[in-house]
């Protein structure tokens, strides 16, 4: 098996360990897999990359960051926690602008754009609404991050109904995964704690790093190494 193919593998082993002591409150095997999430992940990118991304880079140092931030169990972490992960979601909103092109405007897509357009504006409504009665930042930090999911998820949304080819398939993937993963993590931090939610949470947080370096490797500028 190449060395690619085993790091895939421990990168799912990994990200199923981390979810899974997490929920049965295993800290130990969490300290240990954890961490080794995105170093596994790193490992089969430059194995199938002929070139690697900056932005590739920026995303899974700052979201490596993020997690050893989470690990921490900080008072009030979500604090700490916005300026890697607003990062990783700057990154994603810069490859979706570039990825746009000429917008097919028929009655079909602009419709499913304006949905989810409404669909966005109204979580975002939703969830800046759990931190109003915050003092100071935090609530304009929280309205900022939330706008940067909104643009992003427009932007792939745009990219996904204007051609639907793989890398953008999977970066509207990342997106989605992206905007799935921060509002459960509110809802399960603020609103209701379930266990589920946190297992959505967590799932959707790792699949969205393996999506963007399919997006990566599916992108004819990164064209993958030939076997």
């Amino acid at each position: 098996m190449k060395i690619d193919k085993i790091a895939l593998a421990f990168f799912i082993f990994f990200s199923i360990m981390a979810t899974v002591s997490r929920a049965l409150e295993w800290n130990g095997i969490l300290l240990l897999c954890k961490p080794l999430i995105i170093p596994s992940l790193t490992f089969y990118y430059l194995g199938n990359t002929k070139k690697v991304s900056r932005s590739v880079t920026l995303f899974l140092i700052s979201c490596f960051i993020g997690d050893a931030i989470a690990l921490f169990n900080f008072e009030h972490e979500i604090f700490y926690l916005l300026v890697p992960f607003f990062v990783g979601n700057l990154v994603i909103i810069r490859l979706a602008f570039l990825e746009c092109k000429r917008f097919y405007w028929d009655a079909i897509n602009v419709v499913s754009l304006l949905l989810i357009l409404l669909l966005l504006g109204y979580l975002w409504v939703t969830v800046v609404s759990f931190f109003w009665d915050e003092t100071g930042f935090l609530f304009f930090a929280i309205a900022i991050f939330g706008l940067t999911l909104l643009v992003m998820n427009v932007l792939t949304a745009y990219n996904g109904l204007s051609s639907m080819k793989f890398s953008n398939l999977y970066l509207l993937l990342t997106s989605i995964s992206i905007l799935v993963s921060q509002v459960f993590y509110v809802l399960y931090t603020i609103k209701i704690q379930l266990d589920i939610l946190d297992l959505i949470h967590q799932l959707c947080h790792y699949l969205s790093y393996l999506s963007l370096v399919l997006f990566i490797l599916n992108y004819p500028k990164y064209k993958v190494k030939e076997s």
